[in-house]
C-alpha cells in the first residue's frame, strides 16, 4: 500500500514539474462576459411558443494548442419565460455547459486583433417553472444543443483583452413536460456577448 501511495505521489510531482514550462507559455485563457438572449418564436403540433428577450452571463476556459486552434469549455446562465398560445407562461432558469473547438486564423499573441470562430456542442438545463412568474407547473429538461459562433478580442494590456462576439445555439424546444406545450420544434438562440478575458 505504501508503494502504490509513493508510486502516486512521484508521478503527481512529475506532471506538475512538466506542466511548468504549459502554464508559463500563456497558453490558458479565462473570461467573463454579458450576454444578450434571444430565442426565436416556434411552432409545431399545433402549438406555438413565444419566449421573452433576456440577458445573461457567460464564462469560459480555452486552452490554446497553438496560433491556429483552441478548445473551450464555456458555462452560460440566463432566465426567461416561454409564452405559448394555448395560455400558458413558464418561466425558468437556463444553464448552459457545452465545448468547442476555436480556430484562431494562426494570429500570434503578440498582436492587438485576434479573429476567431467556432463550433461545438453541449446541454442546456432548463429549471422547473419559477413561481411567481409561471402560470403552471412543470418539470425541468435537458436539451442537447449545437453551438457556433465567432467574435474578437482586443489586446489591452499584457494578457487582457476585451472581446465582443456571438454564439448560435440550435435545440428542442423547451415543454417542461406539460400537456399543451409540447411542439417538438428546432429553436434557435442567438447570443450575442461582450466582456474581458485573461491569457496567463
Amino acid at each position: 500500500m505504501r508503494h502504490k501511495i509513493s508510486l502516486l505521489l512521484a508521478v503527481l510531482a512529475m506532471i506538475s514539474v512538466f506542466s511548468i514550462p504549459v502554464f508559463a507559455q500563456g497558453n490558458s485563457e479565462v473570461s467573463a462576459n454579458f450576454t444578450g438572449n434571444f430565442q426565436n418564436t416556434v411552432t409545431g403540433l399545433g402549438v406555438t411558443d413565444a419566449p421573452t428577450d433576456s440577458g445573461g452571463l457567460l464564462v469560459n476556459y480555452r486552452y490554446h494548442f497553438n496560433r491556429w486552434s483552441a478548445i473551450e469549455a464555456n458555462y452560460s446562465w440566463t432566465r426567461f419565460a416561454q409564452s405559448y398560445n394555448t395560455g400558458t407562461l413558464s418561466q425558468a432558469n437556463m444553464n448552459e455547459a457545452s465545448l468547442a473547438y476555436q480556430f484562431t486564423f494562426g494570429i500570434s499573441e503578440e498582436k492587438k486583433l485576434h479573429p476567431f470562430v467556432e463550433v461545438g456542442t453541449g446541454a442546456l438545463f432548463f429549471s422547473a417553472p419559477i413561481t411567481p412568474g409561471s402560470t403552471t407547473a412543470g418539470l425541468s429538461q435537458q436539451r442537447p444543443a449545437l453551438l457556433y459562433g465567432g467574435g474578437v478580442s482586443y489586446k489591452l494590456a499584457h494578457g487582457l483583452s476585451a472581446q465582443v462576439g456571438y454564439r448560435g445555439l440550435v435545440y428542442k424546444a423547451a415543454d417542461f413536460s406539460v400537456t399543451g406545450q409540447v411542439t417538438n420544434a428546432a429553436a434557435h438562440m442567438a447570443q450575442p456577448y461582450v466582456g474581458l478575458s485573461f491569457r496567463f
